[in-house]
């Protein structure tokens, strides 16, 4: 343990659901990174790997605005295993480093960490439990062609690229398999993290908030009251709930252990965006409560930025104000994780967002990323 948080390892070769593992570990309380998402963050202008992997690759892996490609960069490192590991040796020992402060900062009783290289990186060390994903590889092939665009040859390719899934299996505490549904994933996910850290479970992971209201993680609550709450309010399956889980975080608001509402969220790379809010008259008729919670869960995650679409917060514009958000013009951040966050987060054709800075990145030597 480190800062008496119980740590779980996610690892598991390309496309074989470990961040849908990850996202639902995260919605039953847990503190989540992802290790592939800090390792972007190294190359940034300005963090710790960034002059040391133009040295080693060349300037032609820069785009006109300075940022390294990662087109261009793939392009080297997973056709040659020899530039795959010379890059791995620049920015493994800052990724790492940044986990471990991340870690310390966060004083949490539960936390994961996803990396594809979790063994071959030595992160595997300050795990107290190994968890492994694992889907076959016509599985693997089949996400790839969906997910990523990629040819059936070159997701072959990155795929035989990667250390054999079977030393991973045979390193692991817990193998989940994701090739069925969300909901069987779900399922699975709670119950290994039930048996890993059933003396933990217990200790308190929601965020308090005020006039009896709460925010906890939905695995406190029966499957059964989620999914009837879910279609009633969302008019959608039960499947598309569980969809959720696996995507993004699910917060769940709850006022004298009854269900009050979802909050939909996406937590991407230390940026928090607000997707949705179910039943959607909560926003107008408590916009404070929904902003707080929002707000609180940001917080205890790390989160750097708030970002909720103009489409969202412009019929609440003085509660939005009144919480501390501007509306900001989408090219106004110069951090390119907020950039992508927000033009991500942007609905349709909208030009700009309401903004929040929490916090400034600490893997970076410089700060002010609003212009």
């Amino acid at each position: 343990m480190i800062n008496q948080s119980f740590i779980i390892g996610i690892t598991g070769n390309i496309a074989t659901g470990k961040s849908v593992i990850r996202r639902m570990l995260e919605n039953a309380g847990a503190f989540t990174m992802d290790a592939d998402v800090l390792a972007h963050r190294m190359l940034y202008p300005g963090g710790p790997a960034y002059q040391a992997v133009i040295d080693a690759f060349g300037p032609h892996i820069l785009m006109d605005n300075r940022m390294i490609s990662n087109m261009k960069l793939g392009e080297i490192v997973f056709s040659d295993p020899q530039r795959l590991k010379q890059l791995e040796s620049l920015t493994h020992p800052p990724v790492i480093n940044t986990i471990l402060a991340r870690i310390q900062a966060a004083k949490r009783p539960l936390v994961v960490v996803e990396a594809i290289k979790l063994l071959e990186a030595g992160l595997g060390e300050y795990c107290d439990s190994i968890w492994v994903s694992h889907a076959s590889f016509e599985h693997q092939v089949a996400r790839l062609l969906e997910t990523r665009g990629l040819t059936a040859e070159d997701a072959k390719t990155r795929i035989n690229a990667q250390t054999a899934q079977s030393l991973k299996l045979s390193q692991a505490d817990v193998i989940i398999n994701t090739e069925s549904s969300f909901k069987d994933t779900w399922m699975r996910t709670r119950k290994a993290l039930n048996d890993t850290i059933h003396t933990l479970i217990d200790a308190p992971l929601h965020i308090n908030n005020s006039d009896g209201y709460s925010l906890d993680p939905v695995s406190r609550k029966p499957d059964s009251l989620l999914e009837s709450f879910w279609r009633k309010h969302t008019g959608e399956v039960p499947e598309k709930l569980y969809e959720q889980l696996g995507m993004r975080k699910v917060l769940l608001i709850t006022h004298k252990d009854r269900v009050s509402a979802f909050i939909i969220c996406e937590d991407w790379n230390f940026s928090t965006s607000l997707i949705n809010v179910f039943p959607r008259q909560m926003l107008k008729s408590q916009p404070a409560l929904v902003l707080n919670a929002f707000d609180q869960h940001a917080r205890a995650n790390q989160s750097e930025i708030l970002l909720i679409p103009t489409l969202i917060g412009g019929g609440i514009r003085d509660q939005m104000a009144a919480a501390g958000f501007t509306d900001q013009h989408l090219d106004v951040f110069n951090y390119p994780a907020w950039q992508i966050a927000a033009k991500k987060a942007a609905s349709n054709d909208e030009r700009s967002i309401w903004t929040k800075i929490l916090a400034q990145p600490f893997e970076v030597e410089f700060n002010g990323f609003m212009q």
